[in-house]
């Protein structure tokens, strides 16, 4: 199992679409660090200006409102969540609620759908399958590889992306935020969980179709919000308010943050849980079955 292991870290590392999916995962980051530190920027700037001329708390609640954004937005986006008064936050809270923006997972699945079926196409699987008992252990060594590839991915996401945050508003006071490191370090393995969980199932995807387009495309329709269609259609045939999209992993994905109560984290690690158990279950079942070479 670890030669099968090593074998596949051996192949991720040298397949180029691997790396310039990586490369262009952390161009996103400088991308998002540095529009973040442009607008904390900004927001320094109104204060200095409102210290100056005793401003009043309606223009604090201004400059706030006017700032926020609400978490669910797809792709890159200027997040630099503020307090009430209209003091910056720490660093973390902007590195969460990019990992629920769904920007980070839909380039690490494509990675990983990339290279799940790459070694099917340049024969790497058939120099293999004979040295394994189960053909099983093929699977969970290409997904312990993706488990990696996606825990380096969210990794160096977030240092890149505060070099660049911290580069550009260097001096304004703002910090990581090593106080609320427990709690980060709780959103980064619950998005962790719904993110291999959800991977998972667009590798069953890609395994029944055959598809390595089958995946991706289907990974993005449900990361943009398509997945609501299907609630309006049951919906409308069946006459009730029941949404089912809240069993969604992608919803899920969207809703943990910093700012989440009690409820959204226990709701998302347990349907984490379930979808990832159920999807490499089905995994294994077809894997098994299926003629690797």
């Amino acid at each position: 199992m670890l030669n099968l292991i090593r074998s596949n870290l051996f192949r991720m590392v040298h397949t180029k679409s691997i790396i310039v999916v990586f490369a262009i995962l952390m161009g996103m980051s400088l991308i998002s660090g540095s529009l973040s530190a442009d607008e904390s920027r900004q927001l320094i700037k109104q204060m200095e200006e409102m210290q100056e001329n005793e401003s009043n708390s309606d223009t604090d609640s201004k400059i706030y409102s006017e700032t926020k954004e609400e978490p669910g937005d797809f792709g890159i986006y200027v997040n630099t969540p503020v307090n009430s008064d209209g003091t910056l936050k720490d660093y973390v809270y902007v590195y969460c609620s990019e990992l629920s923006s769904g920007l980070l997972v839909l380039f690490i699945l494509i990675g990983a759908v990339l290279f799940f079926r790459a070694d099917e196409k340049n024969g790497f699987i058939k120099n293999i399958a004979g040295q394994t008992r189960h053909k099983y252990n093929i699977l969970f060594a290409k997904l312990a590889v993706i488990g990696i590839y996606t825990f380096i991915c969210m990794f160096c996401y977030m240092l890149t992306g505060y070099i660049a945050f911290v580069t550009g508003v260097t001096g304004s006071g703002v910090s990581f935020g090593i106080k609320y490191l427990p709690e980060a370090i709780k959103v980064f393995a619950l998005q962790y969980l719904l993110y291999m969980a959800f991977i998972s199932g667009l590798l069953l995807v890609t395994e029944l179709t055959k598809s390595t387009a089958a995946g991706v495309t289907i990974g993005l329709l449900g990361i943009m919000g398509f997945g609501m269609l299907f609630v309006a259609i049951v919906q409308k045939i069946f006459n009730t308010d029941f949404n089912i999209s809240k069993y969604y992993i992608s919803t899920n994905i969207l809703k943990v943050n910093m700012d989440a109560g009690a409820d959204v984290f226990k709701f998302a690690l347990g349907t984490g849980i379930v979808y990832f158990i159920l999807y490499n279950v089905l995994n294994v079942l077809w894997f098994s079955k299926r003629d690797v070479v």
